[in-house]
Formats: C-alpha cells, structure tokens, sequence
C-alpha cells in the first residue's frame, strides 16, 4: 500500500463571494478543533488548508469524496467548485496595494514512476495553478533538496518546507506554500510600547508582554451577541486586508466565544462594526495589543477526524480513484505556520462600562487576556490565517 502524503505550509513575516462563506464556515471549525490539539495557542492558515484540499476533494471518490465535501463546505457539482475556487482566490490574492504582500502557491511532487491520471494532473495545473515536478523519491535528502529549492524558485517566501523524512514512503506530496507580509494602516510607535501583565481568563496574572499602544480612529464595537469588544485593525490604505481581533469580555472564555459562531458570521460582524461607525463616526479608539510571534506545526488528522473526515487516512477505506490506478491513501497532513505582529504590521481590563460603550469617553481595547485574531480579506470576509494567543511571552 502506497502513500499520499499532503504538507502545507503557512508563514507570515513583517521585514464569486457566497463561495466564500464556504470557506469561511470551515476556517471557524478548523480553528476550533486545532487550538485543542495545542492548548489554546495556535495560528493556522485556514485559507492554505482550504485550498489544497479543495483540489484533493477533486481526486477523491466515494465516501472519501462526500467527507470532504462536506467538512470543506463545498459544493458536489464539480465545475461549481472549480469556478468557486477560481473566483475567490482571484479576488483574495489581489492586493491593491503596495503595504500587503500575499502569495499563494500549489506544487504537487511525484515520485519517479509514480502515475497519476493526466486528467488529475491537468485540473491541478489549469484549475489549481499548481507546478509538477518528478523527483527521485529513494533518494529522501536530495528529493527534499530539490523540492525546496523549486518552492524557493517560485517566488515563495518560505524556505525548508519539506523535510527527508516526508519522502521516505510517499509517492505524491501535494503543497501549498502561503505568505502574508501586511503593514498597518495605522502603526504603533515603539517608543509607546512598554512590559506588562499579562492575565488569564479567571484574571489571574500569568506572564509579561511587550504591549504595544496607540490611540487612533478604528471601527470598534461591542458585541452582545459574541459577549466580546471588537476592533479592526486596516493593512495599507485600502483596507481591503485586516486584523479582526476579538476580546471576549472579563470572565468570558475563548471557547464561550467560540460557541457564538453558530449563530454570528463574520459579515454579521462586520456589519456591526459599520453600524457602529455609522451611527458614532470613526472615533479614537485606545488599543493595547502584545506584540508576539507564534508558530506552529501540527498533524491535521485528528481535528479534521473531528470534522468527519476519516475515510482518506485509512488504507482500507481510502479511495482516489481520479487521481491513480494505485491505491493510495493520506497517512498525514502536515501544516506548519508562523506569524509576527510587530508595531509596524503582521508578517501572519475594560470596565463594564465600555461592553455598552456610549462613546462619551474613549473607549479602550485592551487586549491583556486570551484573544483570538484573524486576518482577513474584507470584502469576502475570508480569513486568510487565525489564531489565538493565550500564552505569553516578551517578544
């Protein structure tokens, strides 16, 4: 029995849109089931994840195919995914300006002698845009040279993706490579950010940050119905690309958030943060945000288990019958991701009072306790890479 191994790569450094609630619905579930699989502090590039395993679920068949479709969201009629997927990452991968870098690349590596149906083949080039490279699998250390060596080639801003050890007993590796470099509308001054406490959900002190400050004009809002203070922090000038960075309020766990999404969508939210803004205008807001650097490299198995997925990592059960004669199957997804918020950009205790915030004072958004955060494309509300930061440290 052969292997079908599936890596993704996520890194952010700082140096057709009802087919976008699809991925949306997904990343807020991904999020949910990966944070458990890290103790609560993660970030993740559901976008990544999101699409290459949009063009798995194109090779699988049987149970295999309708596990996917519906953890992913995606739609059964194979042309309305193609389309779709067309559709939203020619409007997320488009930045207008030149404050944010986004870049997102699919590679598939076969091993030699390795046989996958042209058909396959041909989506993942022409509908995927992925590059295919044959490489000499039995030869793990110069494979995964090779292969890193193409990733770097194509313009990606990441390096040392693969490991020899992912080529030992595969004989197709599947690769999305993503990057993200965004530099604040507003940045933070450096000379404003000092070491504070840093307190967990039950306010008791847990650790020192390097808090970062400023005080400007956000659309900001308190939100009942996600018991939360919100804030969205612009990249660039357009503000096609943010920050969403949602505070649950004192005595409110991230996991009592988390529930909320049953019933609040992202669109939801940014609705209220423009009624808000409608109704008060764009006021100074005082935010205090740690600045932090996490990274984080898990098996996607057991969340996506979680999400129904099984049949793809069974031998038995497993079935890829677009994609070759042999019998394949996933033994791991791998993904790795790294993101820094800095005062200049992301390279990835408020009183009662301010829950019903009536704008006489300014209101504040301080984020000393457990966040979460996503950065998103607006206009589709696509999160492009989440976290949250539970665990501190001075960065």
């Amino acid at each position: 029995m052969k292997t079908l191994v599936l890596t993704l790569l996520f890194v952010a450094t700082c140096s057709a849109v009802d087919f976008s609630e699809r991925a949306s619905n997904f990343s807020i579930e991904l999020l949910h089931y990966t944070q458990l699989e890290k103790e609560g502090h993660v970030v993740i590039s559901p976008f990544g994840i999101w699409t290459l395993m949009t063009g798995v679920a194109l090779g699988a068949t049987g149970e295999s195919e309708k596990q996917l479709l519906r953890a992913f969201f995606l739609p059964r009629d194979e042309a309305d995914i193609v389309k779709g997927y067309r559709d939203l990452t020619k409007t997320v991968l488009d930045p207008r300006t030149s404050d944010v870098k986004l870049a997102s690349k699919n590679f598939m590596f076969l091993d030699r002698g390795f046989e996958v149906y042209n058909t396959f083949k041909s989506k993942m080039v022409n509908d995927f845009g992925a590059m295919v490279n044959i490489l000499n699998f039995a030869d793990p250390n110069s494979a995964a040279r090779d292969a890193n060596s193409i990733i770097q080639g194509s313009g990606a801003m990441v390096s040392n993706v693969l490991k020899s050890t992912d080529f030992k007993e595969s004989r197709m590796i599947l690769t999305n490579a993503i990057s993200f470099k965004g530099l604040w509308m507003s940045p933070f001054n450096k000379s404003e950010t000092t070491l504070e406490s840093f307190y967990d959900e039950q306010r008791n002190l847990i650790g020192k940050v390097n808090m970062m400050y400023q005080r400007a004009e956000f659309a900001y809002s308190s939100m009942p119905s996600m018991k939360s203070l919100i804030v969205e922090l612009p990249y660039g000038k357009d503000k096609k690309y943010c920050m969403l960075l949602i505070l649950p309020h004192h005595k409110v766990s991230v996991a009592d958030v988390y529930k909320k999404f049953a019933s609040v969508s992202f669109k939801d939210i940014f609705a209220k943060l423009q009624k808000d803004v409608d109704e008060y205008g764009f006021e100074e807001i005082e935010v205090k945000l740690p600045r932090f650097k996490i990274s984080t490299n898990v098996v996607l198995n057991s969340p996506l288990n979680n999400m129904g997925v099984y049949d793809i990592f069974d031998q038995v059960s497993a079935s890829f019958k677009k994609v070759s004669s042999e019998s394949i199957y996933v033994s791991a997804i791998v993904h790795k991701a790294d993101i820094e918020v800095t005062e200049s950009g992301t390279v990835a205790s408020a009183s009662t009072s301010a829950y019903f915030a009536d704008r006489i004072s300014t209101p504040t958004f301080n984020a000393d306790r457990p966040f979460l955060y996503f950065v998103m494309e607006k206009p589709t509300a696509t999160v492009i890479f989440s976290g949250i930061y539970s665990k501190p440290s001075v960065f």
